[in-house]
């Protein structure tokens, strides 16, 4: 077969006539794709047997990656006609570029597999409907037969071979990664030359030294023969792109004196996942669930995997799945005229103009709207929206918390608790609001006071990663017993509520929509003409803005953004040589984080790369924008994106914890988080979708948030489950 179009591609070393024996045979060439691509991976089939190969090996002439040589050694089946060779690019998209018919010896294996597709649904059954969701047009068992390609495949690593001698002791089968980077330990020498040059490849862009010659005296004691071995230890660190095959090939290489360069490891390795992460599972209904494992089912048959025992195994991963919280507040109840006025203490962790307190504002504005509600509020930090507060009827008191977080045991917490509750009148309260999971204290308070609190809880992550930075370890405990007690606890994204569900201790989580107002979204649009707000803020009329908009700091990914644009800038330049396209990062705060960035931007020399301070005028920057871009790597339900659909601006965002439940892969462009080169991939069609007036993603998400998110449907829920929560209260402490 010809190769796809702009690829090179020569396979110099196989079998005469490609006819195999019955033992293991190398196969070997060379793959050059086309412009703009690498290939990160590589694997052979022979007949429903996949072999993953050795990719990225330099040839000669090739100074500096990517190097285009691959190799496989493969084992010949009886029966076998056909050979194909697939490569896998940086996008993640497998490519078949070589295939030819062979013959093999009769007296070769017979293929096998002694795997059952019923052990491995668990594992496997997320992955599939998170790959289908982002590619909803896609057929299901497409997915399905990658999804088991990747895990039948049989792997092929590389020890140094003489006169090399040496031993690779991180990674083996784990890799320990830390912020995104792999740590690599092990010593090498060579009998009769000098290694002059120890280097190592993940990235198949990017090669990275790995210091070397280093003491290690353990290598003399166990092998006393290997020259030099009190210098032969080398260690270092390896980016690690996130959306590379699992398990990943590492590469390392050894450079002699002599100007030779020759592969002295190849490992493939899982990444060793952190303790206190959690990955969550995509929320689906039965139907959908049912769909996969029917996929699966075939996609086994074609891979030749025993489907024994299928529909038992699905039925009991169907009860073991963290399906969606049906617990929704019952009707609204009618206000009793007679009833005294419902007086309500809301918690927040901040008054600054971001996410969680401006949902708090907008909830309690529509609270105090209704017949005999009053509302309080507290925050031990000031901030703009304290005004906003006072002005619709809101007191604002600032609180020091300082003493009573800086506790270090849980007694000495409470204790200080009870000091501070002596500034609140308890006869004027009958329920406390807390938003966020930061404002636990609150619930404490509540407790103390004998009142009933709602929860509000923002956050995806787990509570020692959350308030590792916040608070003594010794208030973990502390934190979580919040969860636990609380009347109701709130969440707008079922997958945060997952990562929580073991402290739903009394049945007591609720997972309700967010909220945004899309009448006065509309009003704006409306009112506000693109071109007059670009002149505004300084952006040309005729400029294409890929917009970030977000407090600048690391959870939201912006250096992510910029790996991006540093990887499209000069390619936008040649596909779009009259447009001028810019990468505009809307929210910086003067911090390290942002100095990095800007570092960055120099260092690679970005003409197209934008920073705009923290600005409370973000539905101006939702108008002038074209493309609104998310690369958060936690998040619920961000606020951000319900807007950008309501704008009808097009998407692109990671899928991470709650995303997926507001966005599908038919009305945004979703990618894993932390890797650019899915990023990249997403903005070049997102630009493609741009260019020629495709807006169908962007009407469907305008569509879709309008008919779930509009303040209209989802205020009146919350205001339910306060009643709820304010009602229960009473039953349960009679």
């Amino acid at each position: 077969m010809k190769p796809p179009t702009g690829w090179k591609v020569a396979v110099e070393i196989h079998p005469a006539n490609w006819s195999f024996l019955s033992e293991k045979t190398w196969i070997a060439g060379w793959i050059s794709p086309d412009a703009g691509q690498a290939i990160t991976d590589v694997r052979a089939w022979l007949g429903p047997k996949s072999f993953l190969g050795l990719h990225g090996l330099p040839r000669a002439g090739e100074s500096r990656p990517p190097y285009s040589g691959f190799s496989f050694l493969l084992s010949p089946m009886r029966g076998a006609s056909l050979l194909r060779l697939e490569a896998r690019d940086l996008t993640g998209r497998w490519t078949e570029f070589f295939r030819t018919p062979i013959t093999v010896a009769r007296d070769a294996a017979i293929p096998a597999t002694s795997i059952r597709l019923a052990e491995m649904l668990p594992a496997i059954i997320p992955t599939l409907l998170r790959s289908a969701a982002r590619s909803p047009d896609r057929p299901l068992v497409e997915f399905a037969v990658e999804t088991l390609a990747e895990v039948l495949a049989e792997p092929l690593n590389s020890l140094p071979n003489p006169p090399f001698a040496g031993a690779l002791e991180e990674p083996r089968l784990t890799g320990r990664v830390k912020d995104g980077r792999l740590s690599i330990t092990g010593w090498i020498t060579h009998r009769t030359a000098k290694i002059s040059r120890l280097t190592a490849i993940i990235d198949p862009l990017r090669e990275v030294v790995l210091p070397h010659g280093l003491a290690r005296s353990d290598v003399a004691e166990n092998s006393p023969e290997v020259p030099d071995h009190a210098n032969a230890a080398f260690v270092g660190q390896v980016e690690l792109p996130v959306g590379f095959n699992r398990p990943v090939l590492l590469k390392i290489f050894a450079e002699l004196d002599s100007g030779e360069k020759h592969l002295a490891f190849a490992q493939r390795f899982v990444p060793e996942k952190p303790a206190n992460s959690i990955t969550t599972s995509p929320v689906v209904a039965g139907l959908p669930f049912i769909q996969a494992i029917w996929a699966l089912r075939r996609a086994a048959r074609r891979h030749r995997v025993s489907t024994e025992g299928i529909v038992r195994a699905g039925w009991s991963a169907w009860k073991n799945y963290p399906v969606k919280s049906g617990r929704l507040p019952a009707s609204i109840p009618p206000v009793n005229k007679n009833e005294r006025p419902l007086r309500i203490l809301v918690a927040t962790h901040n008054l600054n103009f971001e996410g969680a307190p401006r949902l708090v504002l907008e909830l309690s504005a529509y609270l105090v709207r209704q017949s005999g509600i009053s509302i309080s509020v507290v925050s031990p930090i000031d901030g703009p929206l304290r005004s906003l507060f006072e002005t619709a009827g809101m007191p604002v008191t600032v609180l020091d918390l300082g003493p009573m977080l800086g506790a270090t045991t849980a007694a000495e917490f409470h204790a200080r608790l009870g000091s501070l509750s002596q500034q609140f009148d308890d006869t004027a309260i009958d329920l406390v609001l807390a938003n966020t999971l930061v404002s636990f204290w609150a619930v404490h308070l509540a407790h103390l006071l004998r009142k009933p609190a709602v929860l509000y809880v923002h956050e995806s992550a787990p509570v020692p990663r959350l308030f590792a930075p916040l608070v003594h370890p010794a208030l973990f405990s502390v934190v979580e017993e919040a969860v636990t007690v609380a009347q109701r606890v709130v969440f707008t994204a079922d997958a945060s509520r997952q990562i929580f569900a073991p402290l739903d201790q009394r049945q007591r989580f609720r997972v309700l929509p967010s909220w945004l107002d899309v009448t006065a979204i509309r009003s704006f649009l409306t009112h506000h003409d693109k071109t007059t707000l670009r002149a505004k803020h300084g952006f040309a009329a005729d400029a294409i803005l890929l917009l970030n908009l977000g407090t600048v700091c690391e959870r939201k990914g912006q250096h992510i953004f910029i790996q991006a644009a540093e990887l499209l800038e000069p390619e936008l330049r040649a596909t779009y040589p009259d447009q001028k396209i810019e990468f505009v990062l809307v929210g910086a705060r003067g911090d390290a984080f942002l100095d990095s960035l800007k570092a960055k931007v120099a260092h690679a020399q970005l003409q197209t790369v934008r920073f705009v301070p923290e600005t409370r005028e973000n539905y101006d920057f939702h108008r002038l924008a074209d493309i609104l871009v998310c690369t958060s790597f936690e998040e619920s339900s961000p606020r951000v994106l319900l807007e950008a659909a309501t704008f009808g601006t097009p998407i692109v965002s990671t899928d991470v914890n709650g995303i997926p439940e507001l966005l599908t892969g038919r009305e945004a462009w979703l990618v894993e988080p932390r890797d650019h080169y899915q990023l990249a991939e997403a903005l070049r069609n997102a630009l493609k979708a741009h260019f020629a007036n495709d807006t169908r993603r962007a009407k469907n998400a305008q569509t879709s948030v309008a008919k779930r998110f509009d303040e209209r449907i989802s205020l009146p829920r919350h205001l339910a489950l306060v009643r709820e929560a304010t009602a229960l209260s009473v039953k349960e402490s009679s």
